[in-house]
């Protein structure tokens, strides 16, 4: 069985020495059930804003069921595992980069060779890293088009990849570290209604301190223990997130989008883009709109 149970077709791919790339389109409109035999290394990650999510867990040799998860935007099963899947349907098509390592280069990089953690596994079906997503995006773009060095950047961009994996992935092994001082149910839910629904305006730490009625250095901290990320990373997140759906979904100009998304200026904008996701808003929306 292959790697993926979606039906999809390649739009654009690229193979350098031990790796090749793939930009594809899936379709996923009834629901699947399924078990993956993971035959090669392979990082994936959705191009499209997700509204259902798949499930997932891994199978142990006598084939029992570990903990099943909700599968995020960027997934790595590992060469020789064995997943099922459960896919909720409904997606008309969906736009994804697919990463395929072989194993002699993928461990010469990363110095993995298969002795997975409990930790690590789960960590490998969400694998939450700023750094891969942005470099994710670069490849993206550098497949879907034609220009000097391409192969070349393909190439570093995909051992980069590697090497941040191989960091992502030693981290997720480390014990556990108590969590202190988090925030409580309502201050979370408070905080990402705002963050999610903000227009016009970038929220600040003391206004979202506020919400939750607590100083913003506490807020700070409490944010980190209870995420394991800052409220910054997580406010740049939400805000590329909004800006990759009005680039791909909509005609608004530069302009509109970064005032909607509370940037100052439209180059305030291209800049904080390009640093998050490593193309310019206008690649990204090229490129976008040319595949659906």
């Amino acid at each position: 069985m292959s790697s993926t149970a979606i039906p999809y077709t390649v739009d654009a791919r690229t193979s350098v020495p031990g790796i090749h790339v793939e930009v594809r389109t899936y379709r996923q409109p009834e629901p699947f059930e399924g078990v993956l035999e993971i035959g090669v290394h392979s990082l994936s990650m959705s191009l499209t804003p997700q509204v259902n999510y798949s499930r997932s867990c891994y199978l142990d040799a006598e084939g029992r069921q570990g903990p099943c998860v909700e599968v995020g935007d960027i997934v790595f099963p590992p060469r020789g595992m064995r997943m099922m899947v459960r896919g909720p349907g409904g997606a008309e098509s969906y736009r994804g980069i697919y990463c395929e390592f072989a194993a002699s280069i993928f461990e010469q990089t990363t110095g993995l060779r298969g002795d997975w953690t409990a930790g690590q596994l789960a960590a490998t079906l969400n694998v939450q890293a700023p750094m891969i997503k942005r470099d994710m995006y670069r490849l993206a773009s550098e497949v879907s088009e034609s220009g000097f060095g391409r192969e070349k950047a393909i190439e570093a961009t995909a051992l980069l990849l590697m090497v941040d994996l191989a960091r992502y992935l030693r981290q997720a092994s480390l014990p556990a570290q108590p969590v202190r001082a988090a925030l409580a149910a309502w201050q979370m839910r408070r905080i990402t209604d705002y963050v999610e629904g903000m227009v016009d305006h970038c929220p600040s730490i003391d206004q979202l301190a506020r919400l939750c009625e607590i100083s913003p250095r506490h807020l700070a901290r409490a944010f980190k223990a209870s995420t394991g990320r800052t409220i910054g990373d997580y406010v740049r997140e939400v805000r590329m997130i909004k800006a990759r759906s009005l680039l791909a979904d909509t005609r608004l100009s530069l302009k509109e989008i970064a005032h909607r998304l509370g940037f100052s200026s439209p180059s305030s904008f291209c800049v904080a883009f390009g640093k998050a996701m490593g193309v310019t808003p206008k690649q990204f929306r090229i490129t976008s709109q040319r595949r659906a």
